[in-house]
């Protein structure tokens, strides 16, 4: 009993853990929402009621809703087909000897009322017989019944007669049973009995007695087949064709006649009176119809690829999106079927959600739009085709066009694209089924409307829905990727050396992300962000001390391990409360997995004389990346750290160079949740290899000038000095001194030079004023970065560092140490 009771308990707590569970939210999200559908759905199909009676003349034209069958009609016509199939008979044996043997019988009754007679005094052709004596007769028939009258004749007829007519009749009656009586034409043969016997017996006897004696004893010999005279009968009804009235075919007319009742059944059946009974069957096969379609699309959203079914906001917006497009659907139906904005579907669901799901989202839809037509007053079967055809052909269209960058323009265009998809289809349709195109067109022109009622739906749901879901839509990444964002902005101005080591992360991720098929975008602006944590203390990170102390030389290792790990809490927090999307904030979390910092261990180590140190004091507390995305930025991250700290990077050093690190994320276990396979980490290595041979490629030499004869470039002439230049006279070439001819350049042997610059005429040396650099307004691109590396400048002359130094700044900046 114990043991049955912990069990019952067991399962009790499993049941609680699975309704507090993400998983019975989006049960409930899929429950309610498949609910919502079928209810929109069965609303639209509801139709509208008419109070009518038999008799009255109809003041609406009412079409049927649907297929019907005119039951009066149909019952009357396959009534008549089966009264005039013929019975079938068949001949039954012994019925002639029964016969007769009742014959005989029945004239012994007769001769002994006969007999009776004679006893009877004062008997006469005359005689009056009472009432006792009658009823005395009448109890010695038992096989045949006489009234009166009939007793009357045969009391009063001779033993003679009598006889003469058994002899007649007896011989009449075998020949007649010889042959065929048929069941129902007793009376005939009766008849041709009397016709044979009557002139030959008494009238008396022929007219009360023969046919009261034939009626009692002639049985039919062909009697009828029952069974197979009602299956002829059945077949005969069966094979009568229902009246039916179609769907959108009129049943009764405005002003035309008077109801009857036949067409008040009809109308009854279809649950279009007011006092009619509710039909069922529609609105169960309504509900059966969207379940269906709701479950089809649910098993397809399961799929990995389309990051939905267990991504509970995302889930919950696919239903909205669903929800929103069939009521306006079902609005649009009151105007014109076609007018239905099908593929507003596809354009959100591809926008906010990805092409698959939009895709999933749409093929649902017009499903249920298309469907809608069922519950009007029109033929459907072309409407419903035409729905189908142009939302399908229109929906692709749009998902491939928004596909990855939905854009207001792409929008619009996608809109305009589709808009024509529309024409051109419902086109297609006419030609291959009207005669006249004049209804086509018209159908159209409805549809072209509601494509464009469609886009501009799209244009003002989408940044809404964008807002309230806080996305990763490409939209929402390209606002992010803004370099005047606030988050970014504090990380240019507060954190330049994170800044900028952000944006070759960023280019690095998305090159990496292009090659393996992964999205770019995100990838991009989790390069952007992946460091926001920084700006809490950003002086304690090598890349923004500026040739300032290294805080960390009188800070313990723990304490500054602990400070280094949490810059991902830290940017988490950030980006949470600057509503970044949760793709990001993943990224942010997991770009350095649960990984060491070594270099600060290794000193604890050194500092500790041999006692033991705990490393996950020294150890980030994210998790290992999920993502391809959250993979690439860290691989990117710890490659462009590392790299940094190369002396004489070549392109065949970074690249070995690269992959060793990416081996040693692989070998410490930080890729072994992500989706990346072995594949997509040579591709992340060669497009970072490629990024990275770009941003330290080999510069040319520039020669020495003598100071006295150095060219100065104009941008650093004053505007003074341009003026006063402008002031004096102009001198002819002839008049120039040679001193201000400039000199070539001399010959530099060990590098070739790129072609000579314009001679730039040279002017008296002009006292300059030290001005402070404006602030910068955006990012500034890698590629200018490069440049401006490559200009000429006078070489810094840094101090000389110490060993310790110099090998604390090499540890740090390396990818697996992590001093970023």
């Amino acid at each position: 009993m114990k043991g049955a009771k912990d069990k019952g308990v067991k399962a009790i707590e499993r049941v609680r853990g699975y309704l507090r569970s993400p998983a019975a939210l989006r049960l409930l999200i899929c429950v309610i929402g498949t609910a919502v559908l079928t209810m929109l759905f069965e609303i639209a199909i509801v139709p509208v009621r008419y109070d009518l009676k038999v008799g009255m003349v109809p003041s609406n034209t009412i079409a049927a809703t649907k297929d019907v069958v005119d039951e009066l009609s149909t019952e009357k016509r396959r009534a008549e087909a089966a009264a005039a199939i013929s019975p079938t008979y068949r001949f039954q044996d012994g019925v002639t000897e029964s016969v007769l043997a009742d014959f005989d019988q029945i004239f012994s009754q007769l001769r002994a009322v006969r007999q009776y007679a004679e006893t009877l005094p004062d008997m006469s052709p005359t005689r009056v017989f009472s009432k006792d004596e009658l009823a005395y007769a009448r109890e010695m028939l038992t096989l045949v019944t006489l009234r009166d009258y009939q007793l009357t004749s045969l009391l009063r007829c001779t033993s003679e007669e009598l006889e003469e007519a058994y002899t007649l009749l007896y011989t009449a009656l075998q020949s007649t049973m010889q042959g065929h009586v048929t069941q129902g034409q007793e009376a005939a043969a009766t008849a041709s009995i009397r016709q044979i016997v009557s002139y030959r017996i008494s009238l008396s006897l022929s007219q009360n007695i023969v046919p009261a004696v034939l009626a009692a004893c002639i049985q039919p010999n062909m009697v009828i087949d029952q069974e197979k005279t009602e299956a002829a009968r059945a077949a005969a009804r069966d094979a009568v064709e229902p009246v039916t009235y179609k769907q959108g075919q009129n049943i009764v007319v405005r002003g035309e006649g008077r109801v009857t009742a036949n067409q008040l059944a009809m109308l009854s059946t279809l649950g279009l009176l007011s006092d009619a009974q509710v039909d069922f069957p529609m609105y169960l096969g309504a509900a059966l119809l969207v379940v269906m379609v709701a479950v089809s699309m649910l098993l397809l959203l399961r799929q990995p690829e389309c990051h939905v079914f267990d991504d509970t906001p995302r889930l919950l917006l696919l239903f909205i999106v669903l929800v929103v497009c069939l009521g306006l659907s079902t609005l649009a139906r009151r105007v014109n079927t076609y007018l239905a904005p099908i593929v507003l579907c596809a354009m959100l669901a591809t926008a906010l959600l990805g092409m698959r799901p939009g895709l999933i989202c749409h093929v649902a839809l017009t499903v249920l739009a298309a469907a809608l037509t069922a519950g009007g007053s029109e033929a459907y079967s072309e409407k419903m085709a035409a729905l189908m055809v142009t939302g399908l052909l229109s929906g692709t269209l749009a998902a491939l066009i928004l596909h990855k960058r939905a854009t207001r323009l792409r929008v619009l265009v996608a809109g305009l694209a589709c808009a024509a998809m529309d024409f051109l289809g419902m086109l297609a349709l006419g030609l291959m089924t009207a005669s006249e195109l004049s209804g086509t067109m018209e159908g159209a022109a409805w549809r072209v409307g509601g494509t464009l009622i469609a886009t501009l739906l799209c244009i003002g749901l989408q940044p809404l829905l964008e807002s309230i879901f806080n996305l990763p839509t490409p939209m929402k990444l390209l606002e992010l990727s803004n370099p005047n964002q606030p988050l970014l902005r504090r990380l240019l101005l507060e954190a330049p050396g994170t800044y900028h080591h952000s944006i070759i992360v960023a280019n690095l991720a998305e090159a990496a992300a292009e090659a393996i098929g992964a999205n770019p975008l995100l990838a991009r602006v989790g390069g952007y962000y992946h460091d926001i944590g920084k700006l809490k203390r950003p002086i304690y990170f090598k890349e923004n001390q500026m040739g300032e102390e290294n805080a960390h030389d009188r800070t313990d290792p723990q304490v500054s391990a602990a400070i280094l790990t949490a810059h991902t809490r830290d940017g988490v927090a950030m980006a949470r409360r600057y509503r970044l999307p949760q793709a990001v904030i993943n990224i942010i979390a997991e770009h350095h997995g649960n990984a060491p910092v070594m270099f600060f261990y290794h000193k604890a180590l050194q500092m500790a004389n041999g006692k033991p140190v705990d490393m996950d004091a020294f150890c980030y507390d994210g998790h290992p990346p999920t993502s391809k995305e959250s993979a690439i930025v860290m691989i990117c991250d710890t490659i462009e750290a590392a790299v940094r700290s190369m002396k004489n990077p070549t392109p065949e050093g970074i690249e070995d160079f690269i992959v060793k690190l990416v081996r040693g994320k692989l070998e410490d276990g930080q890729l072994s949740d992500s989706p990346l396979t072995l594949r997509d980490i040579d591709g992340i290595c060669a497009a970072a290899t490629t990024v990275l041979v770009g941003v330290f490629h080999e510069r040319i030499e520039y020669p020495d000038m003598d100071k006295e004869k150095a060219r100065r470039p104009r941008h650093l002439v004053s505007k003074a000095a341009k003026q006063e230049q402008q002031a004096k006279p102009e001198e002819t070439p002839e008049a120039a001194p040679a001193a201000r001819q400039p000199e070539p350049p001399p010959e530099v042997e060990t590098k070739p030079i790129a072609p000579a610059a314009p001679t730039v005429e040279m002017i008296e040396p002009v006292e300059l004023v030290e001005v402070e650099p404006p602030p910068v307004a955006g990012v500034v691109p890698v590629d200018e970065l490069i440049q401006l590396e490559a200009l000429p400048q006078k070489p810094a002359q840094p101090e000389p560092e110490t060993p310790a130094q110099q090998e604390e700044t090499t540890t740090e900046e390396a990818g697996d140490e992590r001093a970023d």
